[in-house]
């Protein structure tokens, strides 16, 4: 068991701080901010490093050493806001997932980059992040220029504690006001009934027919649906598992990987509809492939045997809604994610529970459901109330 040290006078607290500084390796010390330090000679040039704790301090050290080796190294004062995003991106690596790693990278790219990124950080002023904002907010949404800018700000913070700055540049830089509607006052894209019914039948001349009406009986992302596996099935316990997503790494590579929250993990119940489309979909693989069908295997490919992308679904809806035009119907153009809004509205229209929907959708939050789906309720809750017959 560690005792407590007391002191009887702050010489003696003196003094024994002294004595645990000492105690540390020539060339460190414990900074009166409780960070430790290291300072070290090379070839006549004086280098430090500092860290929350002293083995941090020592990794940091060793880097640094390995890269004035190599001939690596860029002193803080002369380093580029470019060479300094590589070394932030590379210290972030494996702890987002490969989708949020590739929108950093092509913000970056696309916008950070080409307006500062060959300037020295040390020079970089207020104003320039200013200008860039306003340049942004010319041509993107507001929401999209403040992550950008909020992406730039986590640069400097770690440049700050890196010790390349004395201060963030972009703290004073307010987000611009996004004039944003409440998710419940935005347009949400959810077929009509006749919509439904005429689209529907005609998208069966396409090969991906299943996996489009999956996504409607279902509500699920278009992720989930084609990282399905036929394992994924569970006709003993009547539902479906989704426990994966197809994702994007940071390379732009699409990869099968976990749900983007815990709420997606989650059970989908089967019903006689699903079903029939999980069905229906077996016997166009067991028409192709023959009557084993592997476990592993994935419920949906495209006409190759590959992976179904979101774009051959989109193409496949863009088709369909081609030829109901030329056949003399009108139906607004919508992407798949109308799909699942289309399922909600429906399930909500047919008296479905607000608190069962969140469940089924995966949304983290019964509240997040009732922004998106809101505009549904008036109609099915005067249904509701007119089948209420209270006695009096």
């Amino acid at each position: 068991m560690c005792r407590q040290t007391r002191f009887s006078t702050g010489w003696e607290r003196s003094h024994y701080n002294n004595m645990a500084k000492r105690a540390l390796a020539a060339g460190y010390r414990q900074r009166s901010d409780g960070k430790y330090e290291s300072r070290f000679t090379i070839n006549g040039k004086r280098y430090s490093v500092y860290a929350g704790t002293l083995k941090e301090c020592k990794a940091k050290e060793a880097e640094l050493r390995e890269k004035i080796r190599d001939g690596l190294y860029v002193n803080n004062r002369n380093i580029t806001l470019n060479q300094y995003y590589e070394e932030w991106k590379a210290a972030r690596s494996g702890t987002v997932k490969g989708n949020t790693a590739l929108n950093i990278e092509c913000r970056y790219k696309n916008h950070i980059g080409p307006a500062m990124g060959h300037r020295k950080v040390a020079d970089i002023e207020k104003r320039e992040i200013v200008r860039l904002q306003k340049e942004l907010a010319a041509k993107q949404k507001p929401s999209t220029v403040n992550i950008t800018i909020v992406q730039l700000k986590s640069i400097f913070n770690s440049a700050v504690s890196d010790g390349i700055i004395a201060r963030n540049p972009a703290a004073g830089v307010k987000p611009l006001k996004a004039d944003a509607k409440a998710a419940s006052e935005t347009y949400h894209r959810a077929l009509t009934e006749e919509e439904q019914r005429i689209f529907m039948e005609h998208v069966k001349k396409e090969w991906l027919y299943e996996v489009i009406a999956l996504l409607l009986c279902t509500g699920m992302r278009v992720g989930e649906v084609t990282a399905l596996t036929w394992n994924d099935i569970d006709y003993v316990n009547n539902v479906i598992h989704v426990t994966k997503t197809v994702s994007r790494t940071a390379a732009g590579k699409y990869t099968i990987g976990t749900p983007k929250s815990r709420t997606s993990i989650r059970d989908i119940p089967l019903n006689d509809t699903i079903r029939k489309v999980l069905k229906s979909q077996k016997e166009k693989q067991e028409y192709i492939h023959g009557n084993v069908t592997s476990l592993s295997r994935p419920v949906f490919e495209n006409i190759y045997g590959g992976m179904v992308y979101n774009a051959s679904i989109n193409k496949a809806i863009s088709d369909t809604l081609e030829r109901i035009a030329k056949d003399g119907g009108c139906i607004e153009h919508f992407s798949a994610h109308a799909l699942r809004d289309t399922f909600a509205t429906r399930y909500i229209e047919q008296g479905g529970s607000p608190q069962v929907l969140k469940t089924i959708l995966g949304h983290s939050s019964l509240s997040m459901t009732m922004d998106l789906y809101s505009h549904v309720l008036p109609n099915t809750k005067q249904k509701e109330m007119d089948s209420i017959n209270i006695a009096l």
